[in-house]
């Protein structure tokens, strides 16, 4: 837990993460990651959107992340729909409202990072393991269509040369007679 003041008020921070959210194919743009913090706030928790100063609260941290989850894609809908768009989100995004809680975010990060245990590195590992594995099971499944088509290769000479049975060689030596 890591206890800052902002805006005159203590907030006991448990928690960071980060949203990906894709938009419609159809659209021509990409909604950049979005951040958040989680607080304790004693009898409920806090998620707080930092680019969109969205805020939502919870019995527990699952339950305001859930619902900030929630409200952010509500949020992105109504904007895209009914707003301005792209435009709109980069207007409320780059006004320094948030700036203080872009700093505890930022400082709670490099702590996490220092035990290697930052969202970016850990979003960055489960990518590169998926890919690690997808390209792993690619390779067994080569491998294992390569073996098979050996063993069958190695099954059809045997075929061929078990087509013929010998039945039995004598052999008489010529001095010996």
């Amino acid at each position: 837990m890591s206890e800052y003041e902002i805006d005159n008020e203590k907030k006991d921070f448990v928690g960071i993460g980060k949203m990906m959210i894709d938009v419609n194919p159809s659209i021509t743009w990409n909604m950049p990651h979005l951040h958040f913090l989680v607080s304790d706030n004693i009898d409920y928790f806090e998620a707080i959107s930092l680019e969109f100063g969205l805020v939502s609260t919870g019995k527990t941290q699952e339950e305001a992340t859930r619902r900030l989850v929630e409200q952010t894609i509500f949020y992105i809908e109504s904007v895209m729909y009914n707003g301005r768009g792209f435009e709109e989100f980069k207007e409320v995004s780059l006004n320094n409202f948030m700036t203080d809680y872009w700093g505890v975010y930022r400082n709670i990060e490099f702590r996490l990072a220092e035990k290697k245990r930052d969202l970016s590195h850990n979003i960055d590992r489960n990518i590169t393991e998926a890919i690690q594995k997808t390209f792993d099971d690619k390779v067994r499944e080569l491998i294992s269509v390569k073996a098979q088509e050996a063993a069958d290769e190695a099954l059809r000479e045997y075929e061929k040369m078990s087509a013929i049975k010998l039945h039995s060689v004598i052999y008489t030596s010529l001095i010996a007679a």
